[in-house]
């Protein structure tokens, strides 16, 4: 079925630069999906945009409509809107900016939400559908440009999208079916502008309609270009006129902004931009080091106290929030903190200097001319680094965290140091020591079949096995020495360490459970209301190690006893969105969890894992909070839960779990009487935990050298800030130009091809005033003119120009690359979905038909992917809402979750996506007979499927065109190309 175009209204006013910029982005950015870009000229003051604009309409490159008098913003969108009655629209501010395939991933979201009224993409200016932040003032954000970032974006978060209050105008896609029903835009109400978008989008909503966030595209938007001086008192109209039409307004939003359902995203984006390394993750950072409003506040100065240094990564979860508590709340030193920075192919490029208890900038920061690839034994750069921190500041004790990204000379300072397990890196590369289960000890053939084949195993990539034996042996002659004392939150963490590591049993430690920040109140509860079901929450990180399996062979039978919350349980959670009696929250803020919990109301909480826990914030938390608690018996939940009395422990199996929640939930004396105990149970604080540390390493007295290096952490704070500031200035400042510049080459790209259009016409004119036709008809020109006197005035409000053909993009030939610039492509590749260097990717194209081929495809990609860390999938031109998974949507999500399988929604990166796989899987001889040829062009391995007919196109070299009739047969073809044919491939 031919679908109409979509019409691309662009109202103008004022503003040539911007509006040229934003035009030809329109204009460049080839699309499969038809439009017409209608201008529509509201009478603007500025001869030369009119004159432009002219011009385009004449060579019939857009649709321009023009008002005699200037009728503002609402109205003009409104004419627009109305001039074709059976399209959908797309109202595009003329201070915006499109890049890529921005038309068809809207397009394609629109088709995926039947009952999305209107779409709004991400941008770098648009309030609650901002990205990185709401009130971010620096442009385009990072070093990718937009067309990069927004390629990143469109991977990062193919098909995904949120539910929003209201949609944003600067760029909004509105549904033709739902603008029928809902009504053009209030210009009454709303006058000139300001409002009308988010009115119409309640009013939408009121009717069923929903209101989505576009994740996978982003546009640029620069703001307030044609309101300029009259913008602060039309906000001040349109919000009053809003709040008259919608009462509830401001709470609905502020209700949507305190959930925050987007910051999931934004951290996804945040974490693919990271994996870019060098200059763009460090633009990461300093987005984050705030965000930073202007002016920026300088810190208070800090009293003379000892100072002390922490040592750990930067990698966020439990052990940052532990630094982050620790350093809140000692008020005896300060805590400073040389953190790692990590990208996809070391754990530490570069070394920051911060002190979290100030909410500031880095303090210093150190790029690193060699990298740390995971944990070095020694590193002489590091070994200055640190020496220089421990010098300038006159640090008088150490505590190291996590050695990730970090070199042993840590552990060599001589200064009192306490090394906290938190977990059993760097013994283990996989950091939980988990391979088929919890691992009791790491024989040589052992953690060599670890680094090949450990989906938990983090380094893979850039170490192998003699450096794991290099470093264990160093880190127990080290951790062995009499300054350096070893403290772990349980005894089950020290004990898996003393079975691991030699030397460690032997050496005297210590037990300092960790503190939480204390809730306002607990909510203890009451029996479950008669005819409600009973309740269970099941809190924190879902994964293989975390129970995933367990939860997911329990779940049937558990729904049968009760409604069930899956908090927090990140991308694992996906794979249960929409099963009946099932809610989940992927994210939440941290602060939030009181509020959820009493709100939720659960009855029991459900903690899963089948890993020996070192400790567990969430136990903590639910203890707190006076939630019963059933988990697995292993591990710290066995040490700290005393079964019967403040929680009920369970064998880690489906069947024991099902067993213990049935009971318990029939036995309602049972959960009343743990609800009591845990009220008379105390909650360890964080001074306590603190307490203990620093009786463990004694504060020295506050000498001269205290006072000296509180002036210079001072000192630093007030440069950090003003450099802080320069930034964001010299941002600004950067994109200015930058839309200049652009201004200036559209400028000089129109001249050019004006330059060329008038040599072609007097060159026309000259052949055609040469010619003996011209002598022939002058007296016809005389009747001409003659007849064009007595013609009226053009009918008014029609356009200049017709409409222009639609567009689309027509596919164009894989391109030849030197080596230099295959290796780009294929690093460039790796980054937007932050693969290391080494890894290899096994690529298809296209959405597999129906899910019996999806079904096959999962099938071969889980063992394939499963037999070598090295590998992963990419599967592009497909969602992960796509219905060919609905009969898989399980497996797909485990391998997404477990980044063995990689979804872009898009195909505009086909020919980069061919030049940067290591082998081509084709999905069916559709696939086979489509883009096989072209991956044999880009020298691939293809794996064909069983029972696939030969394609037409014959194959010039046949033996890399392979049969794979079973998932074995496919594991070996790629694992003798991947090992020998394609060894010059590798990076």
């Amino acid at each position: 079925m031919n679908l109409p175009p979509i019409d691309v209204i662009v109202p103008i006013y004022r503003g040539l630069a911007e509006t040229q910029r934003c035009i030809n982005s329109v204009l460049r950015a080839g699309q499969q999906t038809p439009f017409e870009l209608i201008a529509i000229n509201d009478a603007s003051p500025e001869p030369a945009l009119t004159a432009w604009l002219h011009e385009l309409a004449a060579e019939g490159r857009l649709t321009l409509l023009e008002n005699e008098t200037n009728l503002g913003f609402v109205r003009t969108v409104n004419r627009g809107m109305s001039l074709h009655a059976d399209r959908d629209v797309i109202l595009l501010n003329s201070d915006t900016e499109v890049a890529n395939d921005w038309l068809d991933r809207l397009a394609a979201c629109a088709a995926r939400n039947p009952r999305a009224g209107t779409l709004t993409p991400f941008s770098n200016n648009a309030t609650i559908c901002s990205y990185p932040f709401e009130g971010w003032t620096g442009g385009v954000p990072g070093t990718l440009g937009l067309a990069g970032l927004d390629s990143l974006i469109a991977t990062t978060l193919a098909g995904q999208v949120v539910h929003i209050p209201t949609g944003v105008g600067f760029c909004m896609y509105i549904r033709r079916t739902c603008l029928d029903e809902v009504g053009l835009f209030d210009a009454e109400r709303f006058g000139r502008g300001y409002g009308e978008e988010n009115d119409f989008c309640r009013r939408a909503a009121a009717r069923g309609w929903h209101n989505l966030l576009a994740a996978d595209v982003f546009v640029f938007h620069e703001g307030g270009v044609s309101f300029s001086e009259e913008r602060t008192a039309l906000q001040d109209h349109a919000m009053k006129q809003l709040l008259e039409a919608h009462p509830d307004y401001l709470e609905v939003v502020g209700a949507y902004i305190a959930r925050d359902p987007a910051a999931r995203l934004r951290r996804a984006v945040d974490q693919a931009r990271s994996a870019c390394g060098g200059a763009e993750e460090a633009a990461v950072v300093g987005e984050h080091s705030g965000p930073i409003p202007l002016p920026l506040p300088t810190p208070a100065p800090q009293p003379a106290r000892p100072v002390q240094l922490h040592i750990s990564h930067s990698w966020g979860g439990g052990t940052d929030r532990w630094i982050l508590d620790y350093c809140r709340t000692d008020t005896t030193r300060r805590n400073l903190l040389l953190r790692s920075r990590s990208h996809r192919n070391a754990a530490g490029f570069r070394l920051e200097l911060v002190e979290p208890a100030v909410d500031a900038p880095p303090l210093l920061a150190w790029d690193l001319a060699l990298p740390i690839r995971a944990c070095a034994p020694s590193h002489p750069e590091y070994a200055a680094v640190l020496d220089a921190v421990l010098t300038d500041f006159h640090v008088g004790s150490i505590l190291v965290s996590s050695l990730i990204g970090h070199s042993l000379e840590a552990l060599s300072s001589g200064l009192p140091t306490v090394v906290v397990l938190h977990d059993l890196f760097p013994f283990c590369p996989a950091l939980f020591a988990c391979f088929d289960g919890a691992c009791s000890d790491c024989p040589p053939a052992r953690l060599t079949t670890c680094l090949q084949g450990n989906p938990l195993n983090v380094f893979w990539h850039n170490t192998v096995d003699a450096d794991w034996h290099r470093l264990r042996s160093a880190y127990a002659a080290l951790i062995a020495r009499p300054e350096v004392r070893v403290v772990a939150p349980s005894r089950s963490i020290h004990d898996r360490w003393a079975a691991l590591q030699p030397g460690l049993a032997g050496k005297a430690w210590t037990r300092i459970e960790h503190g939480i920040a204390l809730p306002p109140t607990s909510f203890p509860g009451a029996p479950t209301p008669a005819g409600r079901r009973p309740r269970l929450l099941v809190p924190g990180r879902l994964a293989p190690h975390k129970g995933l399996n367990l939860l997911r062979q329990a779940l049937p039978a558990l729904c049968r006893h009760a409604d069930i919350l899956l908090l927090g349980s990140g991308d694992f959670g996906r794979a249960f969105k929409g099963m009946a009696g099932i809610e989940v929250i992927e994210h939440y803020a941290h602060t939030e969890l009181p509020r959820i919990v009493r709100d939720f109301a659960p009855d029991l909480a459900l903690l899963v894992s089948v890993l020996p826990e070192s400790f567990s914030y969430t136990l903590s938390e639910m203890f707190a909070l006076g939630v019963p608690v059933a988990a697995t018996g292993i591990g710290a939940f066995a040490e700290r839960i005393d079964d019967g009395l403040t929680g009920l422990l369970f064998a880690p199996d489906a069947d024991a779990l099902v067993r213990t929640v049935s009971t318990c939930l029939t036995q309602a004396g049972q959960l009343e009487a743990l609800r009591r105990n845990l009220a008379a149970r105390p909650v360890r604080g964080l001074d306590d935990m603190v307490a203990a540390y620093n009786a463990l390493l004694p504060a020295p007295g506050t000498g001269p050298e205290a006072g000296a290096a509180g002036r210079r952490l001072d000192a630093l704070h007030r440069r950090a800030i003003d450099d802080a500031r320069h930034h964001q200035e010299a941002s600004a400042l950067r994109d200015t130009v930058q839309h200049q510049a652009a201004a200036l080459n559209a400028r000089d790209d129109r001249i050019a091809r004006l330059e060329a259009q008038v040599h072609h016409l007097d060159t026309r004119l000259r052949e055609l005033h040469a010619s003996r036709s011209w002598r022939l008809s002058a007296p016809l020109r005389v009747l001409g003119r003659g007849a064009r006197r007595f013609a009226g005035p053009a009918l008014p409000g029609k356009a200049v120009a017709p409409a222009p053909q639609t567009m689309t993009a027509a596919p164009h030939p894989l391109p030849v690359l030197d080596a230099a610039a295959r290796r780009e492509v294929r690093g460039r590749v790796r980054h937007w979905f932050g693969i290391p260097d080494q890894g290899r990717i096994l690529l298809s194209l296209g959405a597999p038909t129906d899910s019996a081929t999806a079904r096959r495809y999962l099938a071969l990609v889980r063992p394939l992917t499963a037999a070598r860390n090295d590998l992963c999938a990419i599967i592009a031109g497909v969602t992960p809402d796509a219905p060919c998974w609905n009969d898989c949507r399980e497996d797909m999500a485990t391998l997404v979750a477990t980044r063995q399988l990689f979804l872009a929604e898009s195909l505009h990166d086909r020919d980069a996506f061919l030049l940067a796989a290591d082998a081509f899987l084709a999905l069916d001889a559709t696939s086979l007979e489509r883009d096989g040829a072209n991956a044999l062009e880009a020298g691939l391995l293809i794996l064909r499927p069983a029972a696939c007919p030969t394609p037409g196109w014959q194959p010039a070299a046949p033996h890399r065109v392979i049969d794979a009739p079973s998932a074995e047969a496919a594991r070996l073809a790629l694992q003798a190309w991947l090992d020998g044919h394609h060894q010059d491939q590798a990076p």
